[in-house]
């Protein structure tokens, strides 16, 4: 026997907790068998590489991608476009002071797509490195640790397909950012 709400019972009862909560969870198996409809004949989706972007340029093929992937595919045509300084905005000599990073614009023809590299000229902290496409603000951005004097002394963004203009930027989210000019 149990007692329940001080009364005794002699047998399993439901209550209406117990009802809404089996409610519940039969509308949720109903609407998961109802999405695993509609999902299952659905394809893929299509991930970007640096093969597929060699092979046949285009946003889908190449937004996203790793140049340095695929034996290096679209990174050994590549080179710098534009690299230019970002000096840190606290620096009371700010536009001649030193500069905390160096922010890259890299181009590959094959791929026809750009990418952003931030290298450290003495900054060590979290920075992140933005490409962008002037056609339609599509951008690419990557966030770490850069070091100084350090294996993550430089990284990269993923590609970006822009046969347009372009540009990098850089920032550390609070003393120093900035962008270079489209290219």
């Amino acid at each position: 026997m149990r007692i329940r709400n001080r009364r005794a019972t002699t047998g399993p009862q439901e209550t209406s907790g117990g009802r809404a909560r089996r409610a519940l969870l039969a509308g949720g198996a109903a609407l998961l068998a109802l999405a695993a409809q509609f999902t299952a004949g659905a394809p893929a989706a299509h991930a970007a590489s640096a093969a597929a972007c060699a092979a046949s340029p285009s946003a889908a093929n190449c937004d996203g991608a790793d140049a340095a992937a695929d034996g290096g595919t679209c990174l050994n045509d590549a080179f710098v476009v534009r690299s230019y300084p970002i000096v840190p905005r606290y620096d009371s000599n700010y536009g001649g002071g030193p500069a905390a990073v160096k922010v890259e614009l890299w181009w590959s023809p094959r791929c026809q797509s750009n990418w952003g590299r931030v290298v450290s000229t003495g900054y060590s902290g979290y920075a992140t490195v933005f490409v962008w496409r002037q056609a339609d603000g599509a951008h690419q951005a990557y966030r770490h640790w850069l070091d100084s004097s350090g294996y993550w002394g430089a990284f990269y963004t993923d590609m970006l397909y822009s046969p347009g203009a372009s540009e990098a930027c850089a920032d550390d989210a609070a003393s120093w950012g900035g962008c270079g000019p489209w290219v």
